[in-house]
Order: C-alpha cells, then sequence, then structure tokens
C-alpha cells in the first residue's frame, strides 16, 4: 500500500511538472507571438528610422518593459548623422536596469527599427513603394529579448545585473548601439558580456540551426559551452567579422565579450515578405530556454 502510495505521488509530481511546463511553454509562445505581430504590422510602416512608426514601436516597447512588476524603462534620445546627409536626425534606445547588486553587468539587445518602404536597402527590387515589416529583421530579437526582461527576476542568477535594450539607426548605420555604449557604460557596474539577438525567428523546423557569432576565440566561457552542447537545434559557432556588422561592434571594439544570435539569412530577408505568419515561435521558445540556461551557468 505505502509503495503504491508512494509511486501515486511520483506520478502525480511528474504530471504536474509536464502540465507545468506545457503552460510555461504556451506564455513564452503566446508572448512571443503577440511583440512580432504589434511590430510588424502594416500600421507601423516598417518602422523607418526616425519616424512617427518608430516612435509608436517604441512606445509599445516601453509598455511592455513596463507591465513588468519592479521594471523602470528609460529613453535614451539621441542624435546622428549620416555620411550621405547634412542633415541631423533624431532617434531613441528603449533600456531598462535590473540592479541586482552584483560587480557586473550582463547586457541584452536587439534593435527595433527596420527599412519602412524599403528604399536602396530593399532586396525586392520591383516591390520597394511596399511595406517592409521585418517580422523576422528584426521584431523577432526584440521579441525574445523583452521576455527575457519578463523572466529575469525569478529565473536568471542573481550574480549579474542585467541592462536590456532596444536599439534604434540600426538598418542606416548601428547609430542607436553606438549612442548607447557611449551614453551607459560609465553608468553601470562593468559590462562583461552583450548579448544580441539579430533574426531569431525562423529557425528551420525540420534541421534547426542557431548560430552563435562570438567575438573573439579567447571568449572561452561562452565558446566552450555551446560547443559542448548537446541539444537541438545545432549550434554553429562563428568567429569571423560578421560580428562587426551588428550592434555588438562598439562593444567589441571597447573589449567586451560579445555574442550575436541569429537563425540565419532567408529568401524574405529586406523582402516586403518578411512577415509574422512565418516566424517559427516554437523555434524561438527552444533559443529562449538554451539562453537562460547560458547565463544561469
Amino acid at each position: 500500500m505505502v509503495q503504491r502510495f508512494i509511486i501515486g505521488l511520483l506520478l502525480l509530481s511528474s504530471s504536474t511538472c509536464f502540465s507545468q511546463e506545457t503552460k510555461d511553454s504556451t506564455f513564452r509562445m503566446n508572448f512571443l507571438k503577440t511583440v512580432v505581430t504589434y511590430l510588424a504590422n502594416d500600421s507601423l510602416y516598417g518602422r523607418p528610422t526616425s519616424s512617427v512608426y518608430e516612435s509608436q514601436a517604441a512606445d509599445f516597447i516601453y509598455q511592455t518593459f513596463n507591465e513588468t512588476k519592479g521594471l523602470k524603462p528609460k529613453r535614451q534620445e539621441f542624435a546622428f548623422q549620416q555620411s550621405d546627409t547634412a542633415s541631423v536626425q533624431q532617434s531613441q534606445n528603449i533600456y531598462c536596469y535590473i540592479n541586482n547588486h552584483a560587480d557586473s553587468t550582463i547586457l541584452i539587445g536587439a534593435h527595433y527599427d527596420h527599412i519602412g518602404l524599403g528604399g536602396g536597402l530593399s532586396l525586392a527590387y520591383s516591390k520597394k513603394n511596399q511595406i517592409h515589416n521585418g517580422a523576422d529583421d528584426n521584431a523577432s530579437g526584440v521579441a525574445l529579448m523583452l521576455l527575457l526582461s519578463k523572466q529575469a527576476k525569478r529565473e536568471m542568477t542573481k550574480k549579474y545585473n542585467y541592462l536590456f535594450v532596444a536599439y534604434s539607426a540600426h538598418e542606416i548605420g548601428l547609430f542607436g548601439s553606438t549612442a548607447f555604449y557611449e551614453f551607459i557604460h560609465s553608468k553601470v557596474k562593468p559590462i562583461t558580456q552583450m548579448i544580441n539577438f539579430d533574426m531569431v525567428g525562423r529557425m528551420d523546423r525540420s534541421s534547426p540551426v542557431l548560430s552563435v557569432f562570438v567575438s573573439t576565440k579567447s571568449s572561452s566561457r561562452a565558446a566552450d559551452y555551446f560547443e559542448q552542447l548537446k541539444a537541438k537545434p545545432k549550434i554553429n559557432l562563428d568567429f569571423n567579422t560578421k560580428i562587426k556588422n551588428s550592434d555588438c561592434r562598439i562593444f567589441d571594439a571597447n573589449g567586451i565579450e560579445a555574442l550575436s544570435f541569429t537563425t540565419g539569412i532567408h529568401s524574405d530577408y529586406h523582402k516586403p515578405s518578411d512577415d509574422a505568419d512565418k516566424i517559427n515561435y516554437a523555434g524561438m521558445v527552444v533559443i529562449n530556454k538554451i539562453l537562460i540556461e547560458f547565463i544561469n551557468r
């Protein structure tokens, strides 16, 4: 009788854990889908830098941060000038800082701007005046960053402080991340790890692969972790210079270990067809779990 009772408890416990995990995964998928669907909606006209639509996207990100108890989002407004124009443009980064009173800080970021109606950045040459929604590029990255910000206080180690940021002015020259580094690096405990998400929503369903661009081969902790990880998706580590084309560039240049995560370029890149209905949200949940485990270890 006692043995049956114990077995019953074990089965009940296992069932409860499975049910909770399923419920949690459903929440993550629904959250990710909500964020991507909003940011990649036609009403935001492709979130071009310095536009009213970019401002609406920034307001949404600010409000999403603010909905999580304990997060206090802020705006960093900045000015920049492209090399081919004399005009000065204005934009904003949205960020929040979780101070765990630790000695170092992990920064987790993603750019939220896109290319509007395409213009010279469009790869759909016959459709340059159509809305380029940028669901994967980079509403997916923003969604993953925002999900981690919601999980930070209850699921991530308190051995670090966390800085979450959504950059703008990426597509036209990485101005947002550069301005943010110059603004923030002396205001928080030392940033020892920079994590970037750029196009993480199109993991192949039959042969899942997650690529991780690493700033330097001397980044042994990160490289060793991902090289030894036995999991789906397959992890591709890449030490080439592509990381310098991402928002990691300014951090890497200042000696901060940087990682950039992506599920890769696809045929909808910088085209009007990069829409929310093509995002693999279950794949994004897998990446989310990998990142939490990586940070905690």
